[in-house]
């Protein structure tokens, strides 16, 4: 399983980082008209928006071969923020975006969701 690619300096994303997390449920309802509801998982599945700024070439190179190669597979990826692998990932929607301004201003902006 592939892992998403980190910067020069280590990380995988850089602030201002949106998280979020959802969580999913199951309601049933019986005969007498009563509803019983649970829990799907166990904890919340993030999802991460991710804006890389002020990219090097080689790095918006490196964002790019693996979302190209990555498509709609799983993969892993490192939480900012706790700094846990979640192991089942995957691009959101196919939600990617890069642009240049200049030769060391490069950008990318890419949406990442856990999948169970």
């Amino acid at each position: 399983m592939s892992a998403f690619p980190t910067l020069r300096t280590g990380a995988v994303a850089q602030y201002p980082l949106d998280l979020a997390l959802r969580f999913q449920t199951q309601s049933v309802r019986f005969m007498d008209g009563s509803r019983q509801r649970f829990r799907l998982y166990g904890t919340g599945l993030r999802r991460w928006k991710i804006r890389l700024d002020l990219l090097d070439e080689t790095e918006l190179a490196a964002v790019a071969a693996f979302m190209e190669q990555q498509g709609t597979g799983v993969f892993s990826f490192t939480d900012p923020v706790s700094g846990n692998q979640a192991a089942t990932c995957i691009i959101s929607g196919q939600s990617y975006g890069a642009g240049a301004s200049s030769e060391m201003d490069t950008n990318a902006d890419i949406e990442i969701e856990e999948i169970a």
